[in-house]
């Protein structure tokens, strides 16, 4: 017998709203792509796309590929991830021991073509293997697989006048507004990319913040959507997860400290707007790099060179290193390269 979305859930992704400060809470997902992962395979198996017997392939270095591997052990599908070094031994094992075979494709972690990479391996296999790929960037089930969050989530805090969010695959960030939106249709969605992503206008580059942004488009990403876009530098991101901790006793990843000094900023600009930060990840990855002093050193990441207010700027192209941002105002990304001051 197959678990229910509501069992494995329980077990891996429990909803909680999480009050921070007076008009400031986070959904906290701790393994939010369980979600997506749940609904892309079940809706599969419903249609009869995926079977008994299906082996079932993604591109992913993250949770998305921590999620994919529980839920396909709770089905019993057999499930291949093609990664990069982002994957730490602690999380391949994790991930083998559920069953699942993992491909590490040889490229640096920070390599502008990594996710290019990856996805040659996974096609090439798919060629040799006949696999069915979950298509995690592409599959609308990722949007639509944030309703039962959503809905949480308003449950839980109310109304909702900011939803701050990372940007990865456009799934849990557009899935989320489009539900929340539909209770409170002037809610402003704030996404968070990094620099070198191509999310928002940006040329693929080098990026040493991981868990956000992407070197490919992703089809679930609705540009319309958002309001705002920050991009935030991996120091910013790592001293922000600090004090998250310190400020809170959540002990998080990069990307929940990202959100959380977005939203924490307009938190404090509009006392009397009710902001939720989306929080996807907890700190399991990162005790022996983001929370090891030594590493943190050794890398260069100190607080006193991080960037403690954003720089508005008119092109995503002028966004350059630290924390910056642009008022998008749910425009698509064709607009906002071309009609910026920066293209005149």
């Amino acid at each position: 017998m197959t678990d229910t979305l509501s069992d494995i859930v329980g077990a891996h992704a429990p909803l909680k709203v999480v009050l921070l400060k007076q008009n400031l809470a986070a959904i906290d997902f701790r393994i939010m792509k369980v979600f997506p992962a749940f609904n892309i395979i079940d809706i599969g198996l419903r249609d009869g796309d995926i079977s008994p017997n299906t082996t079932v392939v993604e591109t992913s270095s993250g949770t998305m590929a921590l999620g994919l591997a529980i839920v396909c052990m709770h089905f019993g599908l057999k499930l291949h991830i093609f990664g990069d070094r982002a994957i730490e031994p602690p999380l391949k094992r994790t991930m083998e021991e559920l069953g699942a075979k993992v491909h590490l494709v040889e490229a640096t972690a920070s390599d502008a073509n990594v996710q290019l990479l990856r996805k040659a391996a996974l096609l090439d296999f798919i060629h040799r293997s006949g696999a069915i790929w979950s298509r995690q960037y592409d599959n609308l089930g990722n949007r639509l697989s944030y309703a039962r969050p959503a809905e949480e989530a308003i449950r839980q805090f109310g109304k909702i006048d900011v939803m701050v969010a990372t940007v990865g695959s456009g799934g849990s960030s557009c899935g989320l507004a489009y539900y929340c939106r539909a209770f409170f249709p002037e809610m402003k969605l704030v996404g968070i990319d990094t620099f070198g992503s191509v999310l928002f206008g940006q040329p693929a580059g080098r990026r040493e913040l991981r868990g956000l942004g992407n070197s490919i488009l992703p089809g679930n990403l609705a540009h319309g959507a958002f309001d705002e876009i920050h991009w935030i530098g991996a120091n910013e991101a790592y001293q922000a997860t600090h004090r998250l901790h310190r400020e809170t006793s959540l002990r998080r990843g990069p990307t929940s400290g990202a959100a959380y000094l977005v939203a924490e900023w307009y938190a404090e600009r509009f006392p009397q707007s009710k902001v939720l930060a989306v929080f996807p990840d907890d700190s399991n990855r990162y005790e022996g790099n983001v929370y090891d002093p030594t590493w943190m050193r050794e890398h260069g990441y100190r607080a006193e060179l991080a960037a403690i207010k954003p720089i508005l700027v008119d092109h995503p192209l002028c966004a350059k290193r630290g924390w910056c941002h642009l008022n998008w105002n749910r425009r698509s990304l064709a607009n906002v390269m071309r009609c910026s001051n920066f293209a005149n």
